[in-house]
């Protein structure tokens, strides 16, 4: 079923997101293994989120499939 938006576009229900990950040089966690960051960022909106773990970067991508969702089903309406 195509999603649409409120001007009559079809929405893809996909999202596109950006990640950046790099080790912090000199930097180590307090069990002495190597300190790495990164960067998520939703290609459409451009909110992005400066993350330390996996489950962080996760949860940002869930939130903003989730905001978009919200948003498509508040234009349907």
């Amino acid at each position: 079923m195509d999603n649409l938006h409120a001007d009559g576009r079809t929405v893809s229900p996909t999202h596109a997101f950006v990640v950046r990950i790099w080790q912090e040089p000199g930097l180590t966690r307090s069990n002495g293994s190597l300190l790495w960051r990164g960067q998520v960022q939703h290609a459409a909106s451009g909110r992005s989120l400066v993350f330390q773990s996996l489950d962080e970067m996760l949860r940002f991508i869930q939130s903003q499939a989730d905001i978009l969702e919200e948003r498509g089903s508040a234009e349907r309406e």
